[in-house]
């Protein structure tokens, strides 16, 4: 019932947003994304532990159930910015871990 509501809303907001006005949302969001990704893996790399990740974890999810982008998307935005931060790939395990986590997230 309420995810029939939250639908609604959201196709009602999404008609009533321009083409452009769309654009501009998505890529202010993926700028802010980039940026927040980036900081994040940094202090992971600079610390020995792990950081407070429920901010993040919400704006990812909210990014993904708004619509601005998809989970494949997301996905690539954490592995780009691990890349850009550590200068190498991904271990195997993170990444999986990684998937599991955005899984999560941007369930119903």
């Amino acid at each position: 019932m309420a995810g029939d509501q939250d639908l609604e809303r959201f196709i009602i907001w999404r008609r009533s947003m321009s083409t452009e006005s769309w654009e501009e949302a998505r890529k202010s969001y993926l700028t802010s994304l980039r940026a927040k990704l980036k900081s994040a893996y940094r202090t992971e790399l600079e610390s020995d532990t792990a950081p407070e990740r429920r901010w993040l974890n919400g704006f990812m999810a909210a990014g993904f159930h708004s619509g601005l982008l998809t989970l494949r998307e997301l996905k690539l935005e954490n592995l780009s910015a691990y890349r850009k931060v550590s200068g190498m790939r991904m271990a195997e395990g993170q990444e999986e871990q990684l998937e599991r986590r955005l899984t999560r997230l941007c369930g119903p």
